[in-house]
């Protein structure tokens, strides 16, 4: 292995320059053509974009969006989170769902799914083991943070496409809420989803009572 990484080649490529608050880059092939395509998110941007491989052409995916703070790609699906502010109080944390209207390249249909104050990290996972992925969404603070200790618990929520109704995972994590991963932690292809908090590192499993552990 370290032959063969001391052996690799790397270059750098320009595929854009222009992003005010540039957050996250997602590679997914979004045209279905075999090449990894990238989609990036700026907070301080108003448009959606994918870069197209092999010639990095940039196409929007949805305009006049505010705050973009986070999204997550699956079966042809985005998942976003905008409207994001770190004061609970403030931030509208609208949850969207994008879908191509037919071709990829051209503006993607979007419709609202929820709003919870500081939505901030989107992640589709497996949790029933059957291909078939929810949307995990881990807001950032609870609705009673306050500076500087955010203290309060701080909800985890999921969606299932098709009926996209908020329904909770579990509120035990304590302050700021910054991270989920998703991960078929013993083996049994079910995933479950690893958080992290003020309150550490926790990992919610989906079990066949229809109960989170």
């Amino acid at each position: 292995m370290l032959s063969v990484l001391s052996a690799a080649q790397f270059a750098e490529h320009n595929v854009a320059t222009d992003l005010k608050g540039g957050y996250q880059v997602v590679a997914a092939d979004v045209n279905h053509d075999g090449k990894i395509d990238l989609i990036a998110l700026a907070s301080g941007q108003t448009d959606l974009v994918w870069y197209e491989n092999p010639t990095w052409q940039r196409h929007v995916i949805a305009s006049g969006m505010r705050r973009m703070i986070n999204l997550a790609y699956w079966n042809d699906q985005i998942a976003l989170a905008s409207e994001f502010e770190n004061d609970p109080k403030r931030s509208l944390g609208i949850v969207s769902l994008l879908v191509p209207n037919g071709v990829p390249r051209q503006p993607w249909n979007l419709k609202e799914i929820d709003r919870l104050p500081t939505s901030h990290r989107l992640r589709w996972a497996d949790i029933d083991g059957n291909g078939k992925k929810v949307l995990v969404n881990a807001p950032l603070l609870g609705s009673t943070a306050q500076a500087p200790d955010y203290r309060g618990r701080v909800p985890l929520v999921l969606y299932r496409p098709g009926e996209w109704k908020r329904e909770l995972i579990g509120d035990a994590n304590q302050g700021v809420q910054h991270g989920i991963f998703v991960i078929d932690w013993d083996g049994d292809g079910h995933e479950g989803i690893l958080t992290a908090s003020f309150s550490g590192i926790a990992l919610n499993q989906y079990q066949k009572n229809r109960k989170w552990k």
